[in-house]
């Protein structure tokens, strides 16, 4: 297991408001190897840091991310009001968190989510930002996104993130990434069988940290969770 990297889940979320710099801030403090994130498009070309395509759940306004320029994102806060610690907080920009990785040495997934789908001039800022980084991959649900990248820069990780009706499950080895990203409801047969059989890295979110697969797993060696100290604490335990 000394192989296997941490990674907090739209950063240390379980604790604080999702893809923030607190939450991002606290992954770090709370011993995660790596953040993961997502990545929207704005009108204007802008890359930022949100999970939603649109800002209803986040902040309760109905406007999509890709109808508003970055000046006009920058002026909506996100969060709970219920909550004061997760309320008011703004959306990153993608260059402020990778800046962020960077000095940290923090390693980095990026799921490149709708309004990034396949559109190249995005793609190519996201290869030039991460440049300086020396842990990095790239992972979408939309697989020609990902092969995308791939015709872009052959030496970018990439992985695909799974669903049970999403891929052929018995050809998992055709397609051309270098990894998989599965829940952990997916770690059972038959999807288990053919994720080993696949020859990729495999990577499982939603973990929480109690379960007993982080001890015995050795051939999964990413881990994407909202709780980063929890699950550090079960692998080291396990050592």
């Amino acid at each position: 297991m000394s192989d296997s990297k941490v990674f907090a889940h739209r950063g240390a979320s379980g604790t604080y408001f999702e893809n923030t710099m607190r939450a991002f801030l606290g992954a770090l403090q709370k011993g995660a190897d790596g953040i993961e994130l997502d990545v929207q498009q704005t009108s204007d070309g802008q890359l930022v840091v949100i999970h939603d395509h649109d800002l209803a759940r986040l902040a309760g306004i109905e406007q999509r991310i890709d109808q508003l320029t970055s000046q006009e994102l920058q002026q909506i806060k996100i969060g709970k009001s219920k909550y004061r610690r997760m309320f008011g907080h703004s959306i990153p920009v993608l260059f402020d968190v990778v800046s962020f990785c960077s000095e940290h040495n923090l390693a980095l997934n990026i799921e490149l989510k709708e309004t990034v789908y396949g559109q190249t001039a995005a793609l190519e800022q996201i290869l030039h930002y991460v440049e300086s980084l020396s842990d990095v991959h790239l992972s979408s649900f939309d697989y020609e996104t990902v092969r995308m990248i791939k015709e872009l820069d052959r030496d970018m990780e990439t992985a695909l993130l799974l669903r049970k009706k999403s891929v052929d499950w018995q050809n998992l080895d055709s397609y051309e990434v270098d990894a998989f990203h599965f829940h952990k409801r997916l770690w059972k047969d038959p999807f288990k069988t053919h994720l080993l059989e696949s020859g990729k890295i495999l990577r499982m979110y939603g973990v929480t940290g109690a379960e007993s697969i982080l001890s015995n797993t050795p051939e999964v060696t990413g881990w994407i969770t909202d709780y980063p100290k929890r699950v550090r604490k079960k692998i080291k335990g396990s050592r």
